[in-house]
């Protein structure tokens, strides 16, 4: 056993199988519908009537992350599409008045916070235009 995992070794065997899978991967990654509301994840109150839901699109397993996409619904008027996210980046929400204010964090590994987005949108607005995405 040993002396054939020496021969993989001596070969660059190892090293050519760990760029395919990664290629797979990361075609995989390409194919992945960022949309895709099969698998609900979580469901959590923003506030007054206001919901987010947490969508899987796409688990890597043991190879790479998961991947989430998140979504804003009243759940009778409207559901919008507000983006995705893996381990590295999170979505915070707040309510102000008649807006929600959605914004996007990258995470470095000592889990400190970076803005990348900040989007705001009028809840009576989406309320009127009845958009289901």
């Amino acid at each position: 056993m040993v002396k054939t995992i020496t021969i993989f070794i001596k070969d660059g065997r190892i090293k050519y199988a760990m760029v395919i899978s990664f290629g797979i991967t990361v075609l995989t990654l390409g194919c992945v519908d960022k949309k895709n509301k099969q698998k609900l994840f979580a469901k959590k109150s923003i506030c007054n009537q206001l919901w987010r839901e947490k969508f899987r699109v796409f688990s890597g397993g043991a190879y790479s992350a998961e991947l989430y996409s998140d979504y804003v619904t009243d759940s009778t008027n409207f559901r919008i599409y507000i983006g995705s996210h893996d381990e590295n980046s999170s979505f915070d929400y707040q309510c102000n008045g008649d807006s929600v204010i959605v914004r996007k964090f990258a995470h470095n590994e000592n889990q400190a916070k970076t803005i990348l987005r900040v989007s705001t949108f009028s809840l009576s607005k989406l309320r009127n235009d009845h958009k289901f995405e």
